[in-house]
């Protein structure tokens, strides 16, 4: 009788002990269920939270906003989703605020623009910005706005109007060496304004890949006349210069497309920017966007 107990007994002891282990279970279970998996829901945060990215603030003109045509989207400033900043942001894993604006000049960053009726540009600049790119001048000696100008006369003299050009306009004046000098000092101020809000941001300098190169003879999709394009690269190195000294007297970073573009100019058999007619004219083209983002990229890496 005994021998039989015991076995009895101790089945009688499993089947307690399982029965308690199951309702601690159930109790934990009715528990998640009750506060919405309080227990189940740090774990899966913890999986599914991605590291905090750094910030990357774009600004400037049409060369980094890179339009895709000569109309004009939502933000009314000729940003594409392939435009540099982009490209950089997406190899480099930032998070990307792009301010840039076709059309804008250096007192557009620090002011409101009247001609496009947005808010400064360095309002997107905060403390915890990490990283900002600026390519910005060109419009304030109108460099790219003369050269489709000129085109524009210059095939209207041979019977050809294309669209988009009016060629009863005249070119603006070539711009003076004080017009550069202006440029440098915005960009100083530029830097110092941006230091303000984020004093531990990396400010890049990113310049313009050049039209034309001093050497170059006009090709077909480059109508200007040879003192037009000596005056084109004039003012392209011009405005290189007084980037690479704004970037030197306040401590930025440089990246200079003006200086690896010179492989790349319009007539070229690799052209990094389109000719004229174009869509937008004397702007990147998508070799142009990548040969920009990968100098950037690897001044940051």
């Amino acid at each position: 009788m005994l021998s039989s107990r015991i076995p009895l007994f101790r089945v009688l002891i499993v089947v307690l002990t399982m029965a308690v282990v199951a309702g601690v279970g159930v109790s934990i279970a009715t528990a998640r269920d009750a506060d919405g998996s309080a227990s189940a829901r740090p774990l899966m945060a913890a999986q599914n939270s991605p590291a905090e990215k750094p910030r990357y603030v774009a600004m400037g003109s049409s060369f980094a906003s890179g339009p895709e045509s000569n109309k004009r989207g939502p933000s009314n400033c000729g940003r594409s989703q392939d435009n540099y900043p982009n490209k950089v942001a997406d190899t480099l894993g930032y998070r990307l605020v792009d301010v840039t604006c076709a059309g804008s000049t250096t007192a557009d960053i620090l002011r409101p623009s009247k001609r496009y009726h947005k808010p400064p540009q360095i309002d997107a600049v905060t403390s915890d910005t990490d990283v900002v790119t600026l390519t910005t001048g060109g419009n304030d000696v109108g460099y790219i706005g003369r050269l489709g100008v000129q085109s524009c006369v210059n095939l209207a003299m041979t019977g050809i109007r294309p669209l988009h050009c009016n060629a009863n306009r005249t070119p603006s004046p070539a711009p003076v060496p004080e017009s550069f000098a202006s440029v440098e000092r915005r960009m100083e101020q530029i830097v110092h304004a941006i230091k303000a809000r984020a004093p531990k941001v990396k400010i890049v300098f990113v310049d313009y890949p050049p039209v034309v190169s001093v050497t170059d003879v006009a090709c077909q999709k480059l109508p200007l006349a040879p003192w037009e394009i000596v005056e084109a690269g004039v003012v392209a190195d011009s405005l290189a210069a007084v980037t690479a000294q704004a970037a030197h007297a306040t401590g930025s970073s440089l990246v200079q497309p003006s200086q690896a573009g010179k492989a790349h100019t319009v007539c070229s058999p690799n052209p990094w920017l389109q000719g004229f007619p174009g869509s937008p004219p004397y702007h990147p083209t998508n070799a142009g966007k990548n040969g920009v983002a990968g100098l950037v990229i690897n001044a940051m890496r």
